[in-house]
């Protein structure tokens, strides 16, 4: 359960390790509505501001898409207990869809009180703090994608100097010198922003949840938390007595039992469980599309009306971007086969990925992803036709008289066609490869290693490219270039001025 996001509702366990100094928590796992619950000890429920909420698909369940423009969760005015404890953490996960500076994940005032995780360029991220001696920031040093194709996991901690910034559970940055008190004075908190008569800083992208710490976590509780964002909400089940038989057992005051008994344990669930997604749904939010499909509407989402089980179709564009809140088909369990929508898009030129998933007899979804199909399209919108593997490592070199020499390897391993040739292209130097026409073949004779020898060329600079070719005349669609410089003649040779045995 901590890597998938739990149902709302759902109670923090107290008594973990990390839910200790845990000042705010908001998961984002509403999927509709305008306001997002907080599951911390103060229950600073967040209210959209600006546009209407834009709730997406993330990485672990609903995430809210933030537009970068007026849209923004107000989380209200209150310190979180940092006045007392004089320590902040906060924890995110979020996905930059835009090379952006100063843009704010969560953070407590336009101007810093105490605290904001924000964007830098690069797809990086800083960390600020405000104290009454001054302000300080770090910034991260990995670079990430802005295009919203990742997501990353970043936490900023602060106590008496010592203030840390990690992402992917990571320290990558950190200052020593700031000391003091946390500034706090009256105004807003805010996610993807903030709102304070007006709009400041407006992140660009999504983001999966945020946490608030009125404590300094450990490097150590920030790599768990990147593994397990959500172990807080698991309880574990303990037994009131584990008894031997013949045991004896108190009951009151003087008198005690013998223990005859015994049991076994077995597995009761068909597959593995997750929150029960289809109730929800009905309950909460009507005759949802979800709920039409898995008939849960006639029950009012009271009970589950498929009882022999049935299995549900997903598509997304990435293995790790499956929407998995949006059910596009459903099938009997028993059958061998399950089409999308006909309205569904498949645009020439692109690939998504489907993934089947069972629902048990009590409605328990199982989190498998082994039943899953890549679709690729070409340009006129069929089927990608099976290739030979790409060519798995390659280096261009100059080799004699203004000549290149392409050495390549090849695996066969879970290839979908052998290949019979390879096809060799370059650019003229001109910068734009010439797939069209090739300008040599090599055999495919079984070998790994393989070996190309260019005409002679002029000097300058060059692109080269290799496809493996099938018998039917299919080519992998590899664009990988390998640049090469001819330099002409070397360097002049040195005159030897003198020389001595030693």
């Amino acid at each position: 359960m901590s890597q998938h996001k739990p149902a709302r509702g759902t109670q923090i366990n107290w008594t973990h390790p990390l839910a200790r100094g845990l000042a705010g928590c908001w998961l984002l796992n509403e999927g509709t509505g305008s306001r997002v619950m907080d599951s911390g000890p103060f229950k600073q429920h967040g209210d959209f501001q600006g546009g209407p909420p834009l709730w997406k698909p993330g990485r672990r369940g609903h995430s809210v898409e933030f537009d970068g423009v007026d849209e923004c969760i107000d989380c209200g005015p209150i310190k979180f207990g940092w006045d007392r404890t004089n320590e902040v953490s906060v924890v995110a996960l979020a996905s930059q869809a835009a090379s952006q500076t100063a843009k704010c994940v969560f953070g407590r005032g336009v101007y810093v009180r105490p605290a904001v995780l924000a964007t830098q360029t690069s797809g990086k991220f800083y960390w600020r703090v405000r104290t009454n001696v001054t302000v300080t920031s770090i910034t991260s040093t990995s670079t990430h994608a802005t295009d919203g194709s990742e997501w990353v996991h970043v936490a900023g901690t602060w106590k008496q100097n010592d203030s840390r910034l990690y992402v992917n559970g990571a320290e990558e940055a950190s200052n020593t010198t700031l000391g003091g008190t946390l500034s706090l004075i009256d105004t807003y908190s805010g996610i993807g922003g903030m709102y304070d008569a007006g709009y400041a800083s407006v992140f660009t992208g999504r983001i999966g949840y945020v946490l608030i710490y009125s404590r300094a976590l450990s490097p150590t509780e920030i790599e768990w938390l990147y593994r397990q964002p959500f172990v807080v909400f698991e309880h574990p089940v303990t037994p009131a007595f584990l008894l031997t038989t013949g045991a004896s057992v108190p009951l009151a005051g003087s008198v005690q039992a013998t223990s005859t008994a015994s049991a076994r344990l077995e597995s009761i669930c068909d597959s593995p469980k997750t929150e029960q997604q289809w109730r929800l749904d009905a309950l909460f939010n009507g005759m949802t599309a979800n709920a039409l499909k898995l008939g849960t509407t006639l029950s009012l989402g009271w009970f589950w009306a498929r009882v022999g089980g049935c299995s549900a179709l997903y598509r997304g564009p990435g293995m790790e971007q499956i929407d998995f809140e949006s059910i596009l088909a459903v099938a009997d369990l028993s059958a061998c086969e399950i089409s999308p929508p006909s309205y569904l898009p498949h645009n020439g030129n692109s690939t998504c990925f489907y993934v089947v998933r069972r629902f048990n007899h009590c409605g328990y979804r199982e989190l498998t992803l082994a039943a899953a199909a890549r679709v690729s399209l070409d340009i006129q919108g069929g089927l990608v036709g099976s290739q030979p593997n790409r060519v798995f490592a390659s280096k261009a070199e100059e080799a004699h008289a203004n000549k290149v020499r392409l050495i390549w390897f090849y695996c066969p391993l879970d290839q979908e066609s052998p290949p019979a040739r390879f096809n060799i292209y370059y650019d003229s130097g001109a910068g734009q490869i010439d797939y069209e026409n090739s300008i040599g073949t090599v055999s495919y004779k079984g070998q790994k290693f393989y070996t190309f020898e260019s005409d002679a060329l002029q000097t300058g600079k060059y692109l080269f490219a290799i496809r493996a070719q099938d018998p039917a005349g299919i080519e992998n669609s590899s664009l990988n270039a390998l640049p090469v410089e001819l330099a002409g003649s070397g360097p002049d040779v040195p005159d030897i001025l003198e020389a001595e045995a030693v």
